[in-house]
């Protein structure tokens, strides 16, 4: 490879590094692992039909329920629609989620993901407060 195709692709990763960087803001709540987008990502699929008035907004506003295998760094959710994913978050956590897409012999790590995501969140001190 050539010394400028080198500097290029330098320049463009170093681009790609200040954009996600720029692209993150307070009010959006962003993933840091495939496990938190891919369970979160099931979560809404599952929760959106229960929520009325928001379900095409949360489906359709979300990156999350289009593509969910990219880097997770580059996924979000807005602080409004994880109030609203709050309680459904807490359901899951305590086991009463929906029976898992995988042969019995594969444990079942949804509510270990939403427990660890949630207490980061809450570390963090934005984790969705009761009633919000």
């Amino acid at each position: 490879m050539s010394r400028s195709a080198i500097l290029t692709l330098c320049l463009v990763a170093i681009a790609v590094v200040a954009w996600i960087v720029l692209r993150r803001s307070q009010s959006r709540i962003w993933f840091k692992t495939f496990d938190e987008v891919a369970v979160v990502r099931e979560l809404l699929l599952w929760a959106a039909p229960k929520v009325p008035g928001r379900r095409g907004r949360m489906l359709f506003a979300t990156p999350l329920a289009i593509a969910p295998y990219a880097i997770p760094h580059l996924y979000s959710i807005s602080r409004g629609d994880l109030a609203v994913l709050a309680p459904y978050i807490d359901e899951w956590i305590e086991g009463k989620l929906p029976p898992q897409n995988l042969p019995a012999e594969y444990e079942d790590i949804r509510p270990k993901v939403l427990l660890a995501f949630k207490q980061r969140l809450r570390a963090e001190g934005r984790w969705p407060s009761p009633g919000a």
